[in-house]
């Protein structure tokens, strides 16, 4: 009996080594494709490897239903994939989930959803999930206004290079918004944004005869 059971487990323990090698097998041939710009191949790729688990692959799989790449773009269905990844820890799919919450894409619109996946997201360090949630917290979405905190998720994700993050933080010294009015350092970021080509922050510089 005892020699069933040990055989039992060993065989499970066999059988799902192999089901996360062919996942990871589908992952990497289906990032292969992507990256020759075959997303009909890749698509059949990545929901293997999604229903197989790999949180990667449930992030491509929403992002091709997201965007339309090999596949009819389905919003709801991104969300679904985006949710599974998410629900598994990955941050860019909370980032993303929570963007879709707080657009009302693929699911009704639900600010208070949407701050708590760009939370769940920034708490690792995406920096697109810093600024969002700076976002979140400057303008009183899902989450009391606090500019406060708002800054100090811009100026996280600014350190990270987050070009957006940079012209917000460089806006909030310019206004004074959580931090104290500094033209010096509005200037720093919002140069910074710009030299990313930033759009809106080569503007502001513009608009203020900074060179």
């Amino acid at each position: 009996m005892k020699k069933y059971i040990l055989s039992s487990a060993l065989l499970s323990c066999c059988l799902i080594f192999s089901a996360c090698q062919t996942a990871e097998m589908n992952l990497a041939r289906a990032k292969s494709y992507t990256d020759a710009g075959n997303h009909v191949a890749a698509l059949p790729l990545y929901r293997s490897a999604a229903k197989a688990g790999s949180a990667e692959a449930q992030l491509a799989l929403g992002k091709c239903y997201d965007f339309g790449r090999g596949v009819t773009a389905d919003p709801a269905e991104a969300v679904r994939w985006y949710s599974r990844a998410a629900e598994s820890g990955n941050a860019d799919a909370q980032d993303n989930l929570a963007t879709c919450y707080a657009e009302g894409y693929g699911v009704p619109k639900d600010l208070s959803r949407a701050f708590f996946w760009y939370k769940r997201a920034a708490e690792q360090g995406n920096a697109y999930a810093l600024n969002n949630l700076g976002l979140c917290y400057r303008n009183g979405e899902g989450v009391a206004p606090d500019h406060i905190t708002a800054s100090q998720c811009f100026e996280q994700a600014a350190l990270k290079g987050n070009a957006n993050a940079q012209y917000n933080l460089g806006r909030s010294y310019y206004h004074g918004l959580g931090v104290p009015v500094d033209m010096e350092k509005a200037r720093l970021w919002v140069s910074r944004a710009a030299a990313q080509g930033h759009q809106n922050a080569a503007a502001f510089m513009e608009d203020n005869n900074w060179k």
